[in-house]
């Protein structure tokens, strides 16, 4: 789990501001939506932004594990009276609560957090072994080693990601991937731009605009797949016995 150079307060104020993006995240939920089930485990919740999508659709029991102390106080202040939602301040791969659900869970979601995590692998392991026979983990991470910049050491990533090493930590952790492509082309160039920044930030201008360019691109990369994106995403799931 995350353990970031960037402060606190700054973490969250990016946070708030990408959960103004309702158009992306609107699209990354649509990558995993049919995947959710009644039990779900929410791996790096930050304050809520899919954690709200995924009782909408239905969840019935969600584990939010999010260690950062301000994203999650926000999520204790959002969630503290809803008998459907848990949560726990602990980090992979040693999470006593994500162990304690072992072979229960129907979706495990962790999206840009695997790239905050030395052991990524441990970690996919301990998500995988959390899984029911033919629960989904759904994994985003950003793509390409080549882009990796100051944004990545302001946010305190370990790396950025092939596809040849999802493949690995993944099937490592005894799942079969259901699928796996390149996301959000569309995000490369603001985040180069970003990355040639002595000090780079999410700002609302840039997401609103981007937000706007959204609106005329997602059709099409939604029919067409291209070899290229800011992010991976992996669906594996658990064999069945």
């Amino acid at each position: 789990m995350p353990e970031v150079t960037a402060n606190a307060d700054s973490e969250l104020w990016d946070l708030q501001q990408l959960a103004e993006a309702r158009g992306l995240c609107d699209w990354m939920f649509d990558q995993f939506r049919d995947r959710v089930g009644p039990d779900v485990v929410e791996v790096g919740a930050g304050i809520g932004t899919f954690t709200d999508r995924l009782l909408a659709e239905g969840a019935q029991r969600v584990l939010t594990i999010e260690p950062e102390e301000a994203c999650a106080d926000e999520l204790e202040r959002r969630y503290r009276d809803d008998p459907r939602v848990s949560m726990t301040r602990e980090l992979l791969p040693d999470s006593p609560a994500l162990a304690a659900r072992a072979g229960e869970v129907d979706l495990v979601l962790c999206q840009n957090v695997l790239e905050h995590v030395e052991e990524d692998a441990a970690a996919v392991a301990a998500m995988a072994r959390a899984l029911r026979p033919g629960g989904t983990l759904a994994l985003l991470v950003p793509a390409h080693q080549r882009l990796y910049g100051v944004l990545d050491r302001q946010y305190g990533h370990f790396r950025r990601y092939d596809r040849q090493r999802v493949r690995s930590v993944v099937e490592g952790a005894g799942l079969q991937i259901d699928d796996l492509y390149s996301f959000n082309l569309l995000g490369i160039p603001g985040w180069l731009v970003k990355n040639r920044l002595s000090e780079p930030s999410l700002d609302g201008g840039s997401l609103r605009a981007y937000e706007a360019m959204l609106k005329l691109w997602r059709p099409v990369e939604d029919r067409f797949r291209f070899p290229w994106g800011l992010s991976l995403i992996a669906i594996a799931r658990r064999p069945a016995a």
